[in-house]
């Protein structure tokens, strides 16, 4: 079988992998450079425990916060459109405590295995940054605390996954290089660190071992298709006939499915990041960080740290804002005042894909027979980039279960 996977992103680079081991002919086409995209600047966490979709209760009061203060974690930027303000609106909808409650029964289907899909790449011989330090979600009082562990009140499952550090003494325990004002915390002790740009090199080499093609620098410009079917895609390098087509193209999805007939709610979370190299491993975060006033995220890696933040919708370019790089650093100095900024890297801007109801769109195009979406996976596409092409290969194969629906794009027809 001949599968063009359009986007060589994490999602995109796992979907062409898991195929070509399922015996597809496989091209990878990305328009740019592999790996340039959202998935190199991200937070670099593998995690089992956020499988809430950011449209969560009181997520829209804080947006609307953002048109007063921009240092709001998460921000809208206005789109004069009426497809954008229908997207506002299924986004306000998905934050209902019913409908949130679907979303993170819908992302779980992809959080249960990631650890044994990360496993297995290892198994396989594919060679990248990996560390197995657990991430930390801190707080500055007992009162905080307990407000963010009612988001899990609905979810045992979750909760099991986390473990509450109760005291600075704890907290110190885990990591002492914590400034003093934080006190009390969670602690997810098997979430991970992945260096993104790392395992997206093993698997464009895995992908070639194995006889799968990487075009970079090439731009889809049609499909050739009859009655519902892709029978080809039409690049600016040539036509590559396909009897699967994989749209994994992050933001860019919306446009090419739309060329299929179908235009899924789908628009840019704009996020950011600073490197801190540094080598004195003695200050480096001994396990990820998340901070609940500052929202932002700290991964200690080989050569440092990456902190990041931010979700800005509808964000149009992935340009660095100065204000925010400059409040993430001193965010930063204040969560640990030892670490040295002095070899901060410039400020990386990423523009993540977001669906309307924060849940990835993994499955069959609507309208289509062999053309299927991998993308909507905001803040989690390293996390779910594995577990997501398993899916697509079992869709493709008919071995798609009921309960995958709730990933499907059709759950959007209605808006097309």
């Amino acid at each position: 079988m001949k599968t063009v996977v359009i986007g060589a992103g994490v999602v995109g680079l796992a979907t062409a992998y898991e195929l070509l081991k399922a015996g597809h002919d496989v091209v990878v086409i990305e328009r740019d450079e592999y790996g340039q995209g959202p998935s190199f600047g991200n937070a670099a966490v593998v995690t089992g425990v956020l499988s809430f979709p950011v449209p969560a209760p009181g997520t829209i009061g804080v947006a609307v916060k953002s048109f007063l203060r921009k240092d709001q974690a998460i921000s809208i930027h206005p789109v004069p459109s009426a497809r954008f303000a229908a997207f506002l609106l299924r986004m306000a909808n998905a934050t209902r405590k019913s409908n949130f409650a679907l979303g993170t029964a819908a992302q779980d289907l992809l959080t249960v295995d990631v650890f044994g899909d990360f496993d297995e790449y290892l198994d396989e011989g594919l060679t990248f940054e990996h560390h197995e330090s657990g991430m930390l979600h801190v707080f500055e009082s007992r009162a905080a605390l307990d407000s963010a562990m009612k988001a899990f009140d609905d979810f045992p499952a979750l909760r099991e996954r986390v473990e509450v550090v109760n005291g600075r003494d704890e907290l110190m325990a885990i990591d002492p290089g914590l400034a003093p004002q934080f006190t009390h915390g969670y602690l997810a002790p098997t979430d991970r660190q992945v260096e993104p740009m790392s395992l997206m090199r093993a698997l464009v080499s895995a992908i070639e071992t194995r006889g799968g093609q990487v075009l970079e620098n090439t731009k889809v410009l049609d499909f050739i298709q009859l009655d519902g079917t892709v029978n080809a895609v039409v690049t600016t390098a040539g036509v590559y006939d396909a009897d699967h087509v994989v749209i994994a193209a992050g933001v860019a999805s919306r446009g090419l499915s739309a060329k299929l007939g179908f235009v899924p709610p789908l628009y840019s979370g704009g996020g950011y990041s600073i490197d801190v190299k540094f080598a004195d491993k003695r200050l480096q975060p001994r396990t990820s960080v998340m901070t609940d006033k500052s929202h932002i995220a700290v991964t200690p890696l080989d050569w440092g740290l990456r902190a990041s933040s931010g979700m800005i919708i509808g964000q149009p370019e992935p340009t660095v804002n100065e204000a925010r790089i400059a409040k993430l650093k001193r965010d930063l100095a204040a969560l640990y005042p030892e670490i040295p900024l002095d070899n901060v890297e410039p400020g990386w801007a990423g523009l993540r894909p977001m669906s309307a109801d924060g849940v990835p769109l993994i499955g069959q195009i609507p309208g289509t027979t062999n053309a299927y979406l991998a993308t909507g996976h905001a803040m989690l596409g390293l996390t779910y980039a594995p577990s997501t092409a398993k899916l697509i290969r079992k869709l493709i194969a008919g071995e798609g279960t009921p309960a995958h629906s709730l990933l499907s794009p059709n759950r959007f027809r209605i808006l097309t």
